[in-house]
This record gives C-alpha cells, structure tokens and sequence, in this order.
C-alpha cells in the first residue's frame, strides 16, 4: 500500500528539500491530478498541462509524474517512506 503523503511529508530525510518533489497523486477516471512541493516549501497541486519548473506535466499515473521540457521527458516518483 503506497504511503501517505502526511507520512512522507513528516519522515525525516524522506525528500531533497532542493528539488521538486511529488508528495502524492489522485488519479480518477477523467481527471488527473500531483501534489508537489517546489525547493522554496511551495505546494501545489498539479494537472496535465501545467508548468512546473520550466517544464510540462505530460503524463500523471498512480505514484508518478511526468514533466518534459525540451523534448526530455524526467519522472517524478513518490518517496520510498
């Protein structure tokens, strides 16, 4: 079972506080959405089309988040807690 993001978010050295992190992803049958913390201690949630750190949220699946910039394409995964 995958761990919450309350729980992540509280586990010591769970993230990098220096780059974007994916804390959590709700999926549903039409609509997609990430929560993310930004390096400054931001959080938002995300939808496919946003822009996130220069990059676009491209693809959003159970535990992670796509972001291409530049025709590169990085995976965000959510922390091992």
């Amino acid at each position: 079972m995958p761990t919450s993001p309350a729980t992540i978010a509280t586990e010591k050295a769970a993230l990098n506080l220096r780059e974007t992190a994916l804390l959590g992803t709700l999926t549903g049958a039409n609509d997609r959405k990430a929560l993310i913390r930004h390096p400054g201690g931001r959080i938002d949630k995300v939808s496919l089309g946003d822009r996130v750190a220069g990059a676009t949220v491209t693809a959003i699946g159970d535990g992670e988040l796509h972001l291409t910039r530049n025709g590169q394409t990085k995976t965000l995964t959510l922390p091992k807690g």
